[in-house]
């Protein structure tokens, strides 16, 4: 079939991840299609919390570190940029956290995560029960303390992919929705497009940024690549809608959390399963989630669950993300697990580089890698869990 189209680069996937890519790319001037086989950030992207935070820094490697860092730093001027280019508001909002005290292993804990922030110029502080509840009333009255992290901050993640492919259409990027790519059209070697639902789309650069999906581009029948080694994991969320201010910060307690927003709603999540291309929710996941609410707060426990859903985030052996060229003419940019939402700036970034052929990071331990070399590199990385 011959080309329909014809672009600089074609991103294929209109989550968060790939959203973020176009809009870069298109800044720089270049032509940019954007494939999405659903609605723009349809999938795990409208389905996540919303958190622009690794909340457990201290269990990261240091290359994930310098990315949070410098994707945290991007995400000011691009909220100010999608409200100013497109109406669309993400309510970029710092309303803190505070991880909950209950035991003496989250005791321990407080202390090395004050001691870890401190130490890289971070606020943090431990607080009395008193304090806690003085900050937070609807929290239990049997915590012991909390600790504060004041500065961490959350998004209105459903609004970021639509606005960001917005302002990329604005600029003259073409958005193709409701599109499936159905593999890649290779010359003499090299990617040079995408083949579409809607006819191909030629382009200089390939962009594979489709979530946990990637990996079943390659051939269009469902043959996951092995240099995509990609799980789903199943995170079913609850919205409970409470007055505004029931909840004035994030609540963080054995891995689960309350996301407050502005109109008083209330998210509520998440599990982490592993249960292949499921998004279905499960009586399981509402009662482990509804549990975890009334444990944190209590009067908070009969406020009315408004929606339930689940997403499935695309995960890694190592939590990593994959970040790079998978041969010639075709780029990764996937795997980003439960840190989408946060690294999108810096992803979009990296991407823009290596279209440009700059190395201006240490893209090493994000490299596209097989299932074996993930293995033979786990140690390193064994134990860190992933906020």
């Amino acid at each position: 079939m011959p080309a329909s189209r014809t672009c600089d680069v074609a991103v294929v996937g209109g989550g968060i991840i790939g959203a973020a890519i176009a809009e870069r790319l298109v800044r720089d001037g270049r032509r940019v299609t954007l494939i999405e086989r659903g609605a723009v950030g349809g999938e795990a992207s409208w389905a996540a919390a919303g958190l622009l935070t690794p909340v457990h820094p201290w269990n990261y490697p240091e290359s994930m570190l310098r990315l949070d860092a410098e994707s945290l730093a991007l995400w000011p001027d691009l909220a100010a940029r999608l409200v100013a280019e497109t109406g669309i508001d993400v309510e970029l909002r710092a309303t803190g956290l505070l991880s909950l005290i209950d035991t003496d292993d989250d005791d321990r804990e407080a202390d090395r995560r004050v001691e870890w922030k401190r130490r890289h110029g971070e606020a943090a502080s431990r607080l009395t029960r008193d304090e806690a509840l003085e900050r937070e009333p609807s929290l239990a009255p049997s915590i012991r303390g909390a600790l504060l992290l004041p500065d961490l901050a959350q998004i209105r993640n459903h609004r970021a992919a639509p606005a960001l492919a917005a302002a990329a259409a604005r600029r003259g990027a073409t958005v193709m929705e409701h599109t499936s790519a159905l593999g890649f059209v290779e010359t003499n070697g090299r990617v040079v497009g995408v083949r579409t639902t809607a006819g191909d789309v030629a382009a200089g650069v390939v962009v594979v940024a489709a979530g946990v999906w990637s990996a079943t581009v390659e051939s269009g029948k469902n043959v996951p690549d092995p240099s995509l080694p990609l799980s789903p994991a199943k995170g079913q969320m609850l919205l409970l809608r409470a007055a505004p201010g029931a909840l004035r910060h994030m609540i963080l307690a054995s891995g689960e959390y309350l996301v407050p927003r502005t109109d008083g709603r209330i998210l509520a999540g998440s599990t982490v399963e592993y249960v292949g291309f499921d998004k279905s929710v499960t009586p399981q996941g509402v009662a482990t989630i509804s549990a975890a609410v009334a444990r944190m707060t209590p009067s908070l426990a009969a406020a009315p669950v408004e929606a339930s859903w689940a997403g499935l985030r695309p995960d890694t052996a190592d939590h990593l993300p994959i970040l790079g060229e998978l041969r010639p003419g075709l780029l990764a940019a996937t795997g980003h697990f439960r840190s989408g939402i946060m690294l999108a700036p810096v992803t979009a970034e990296i991407v823009r580089d290596l279209v440009d052929g700059r190395a201006a990071r240490d893209l090493a331990p994000f490299a596209p890698r097989s299932v074996s070399e993930i293995g033979a590199r786990r140690s390193d990385v064994i134990g860190r869990t992933r906020s």
